[in-house]
């Protein structure tokens, strides 16, 4: 549950940053989203292969996949540019 909360408050921020920087916040926070499970699962699979299939150790390797996959988010929408209006 705390996962969830956690992803909530971080598409919110990334989609507010990315809504000042004069961008469209859905695909930032779908971005996100798709890091931040991708990252999961990825540090599931290396967890449970170094852990030898403990529980614990899969776990907090998968979180740690999944707050690399949320930082890379983070970095791609801190790292953008300013987008003005075209003026016509």
């Amino acid at each position: 549950m705390l996962e969830i909360l956690a992803l909530l408050a971080l598409t919110k921020k990334i989609g507010a940053i990315a809504e000042t920087k004069g961008r469209k916040a859905g695909g930032y926070k779908l971005l996100t989203v798709v890091l931040w499970i991708g990252g999961e699962f990825i540090g599931a699979f290396i967890g449970a292969a170094i852990g030898n299939g403990d529980t614990c150790a899969t776990y907090a390797v998968a979180i740690a996949g999944a707050a690399i996959g949320a930082g890379i988010a983070y970095l791609i929408v801190n790292g953008l540019s300013e987008q003005y209006p075209q003026q016509q």
